[in-house]
């Protein structure tokens, strides 16, 4: 007997114990002194010791800040734009914290990512908060027994930038770059504060099926309340998962009552030329429908137009997040 579980079907787990300890770890987040603590990385070690203490495996991972340089003569032929030849001093790298639940029911074969960006040189009240979200679920999955894929938790040091944290972690995941003595250049196994080893490796899990990026907003920044924003991108040209996007609106909206926005391009909203092509797709929609009944062309104008603008703000973030 085959039996489907939709969202919102089944208990939440998450109690009150889970939300009590993420508080505490975010109050930690928000207390903690970078002037007094400015010759270590205590925002990772801290990350890095939660992982531990709640059974998950932890690395660290060195990187460089990208060079924020696009040639297109040295698109095809020129060097990975990823590594930057310009000497930098220690204080300039960027440090990421990732921590890997391994599924019990799983062959290690797929993950999920959980992708939290902060800046470790000052991390506002939003990203700690971000860190906790994300530590709450960490606590949970390590304790459930039904899992069948991996998570990762990546919290990824922004202080050069969200997008060349999270890309340098990805080229070191996919593609990983060694010097002669075959250890990877930009990686950093040992515990940046006491010099414990974590791991003699880096860490990698299975194909990512999916990732998420928790990030809060700050007070200060202007937005609306009880809103999720829901941000679609994908990679290579592909469709953003729909699956995701709609078990994640189920949630909010059927879960917390919260209002679900997805991103659209704004400019496109009121775009002239948009419209005349919506409604000359409208006007032959309709006339299709008139010719055979069993054709469905209903799509309105207003979708037409919403659409649009939700496809083009996914293309627009893969084509800036590429350079």
């Amino acid at each position: 007997m085959l039996v489907l579980r939709l969202p919102c079907s089944a208990s939440p787990m998450l109690s009150n114990d889970d939300v009590s300890r993420a508080r505490m770890f975010v109050n930690k987040v928000v207390s903690f002194d970078f002037k007094t603590d400015s010759s270590s990385i205590g925002i990772q070690e801290l990350v890095a010791q939660h992982i531990t203490d709640l059974g998950g495996e932890v690395n660290f991972h060195k990187f460089l800040p990208q060079a924020n340089k696009f040639n297109p003569l040295h698109f095809f032929s020129g060097p990975d734009q990823g590594i930057v030849q310009e000497n930098y001093t220690c204080s300039s790298y960027g440090i990421n914290t990732v921590g890997f639940i391994r599924a019990p029911r799983g062959d290690g074969k797929e993950a999920i990512v959980l992708v939290t960006p902060y800046n470790s040189v000052k991390t506002s009240t939003g990203e700690a908060l971000s860190l906790g979200i994300a530590y709450s679920i960490f606590s949970l999955l390590t304790r459930v027994t039904w899992l069948a894929k991996d998570v990762i938790w990546l919290a990824a040091d922004s202080q050069h930038g969200e997008y060349t944290a999270v890309a340098a972690w990805l080229r070191e995941y996919h593609t990983p770059s060694f010097d002669g003595s075959g250890k990877s250049l930009f990686e950093s196994n040992a515990s940046p504060r006491t010099g414990r080893k974590r791991h003699n490796d880096f860490l990698r899990a299975g194909t990512m099926a999916a990732a998420l990026v928790i990030k809060v907003t700050d007070g200060t920044e202007k937005a609306e309340r009880d809103v999720l924003n829901l941000y679609a991108e994908a990679s290579n040209g592909q469709m953003p998962n729909l699956d995701l996007i709609n078990v994640v609106n189920y949630l909010a909206v059927n879960g917390q009552r919260l209002r679900v926005k997805v991103e659209k391009l704004g400019s496109l909203l009121d775009a002239w030329w948009l419209r005349s092509v919506a409604e000359l797709f409208h006007k032959l929609g309709t006339l299709a429908r008139s010719l055979n009944p069993q054709w469905n062309f209903g799509i309105s104008v207003a979708e037409y137009i919403e659409g649009t603008a939700t496809l083009a703000s996914s293309l627009y973030n893969q084509v800036y997040t590429s350079l």
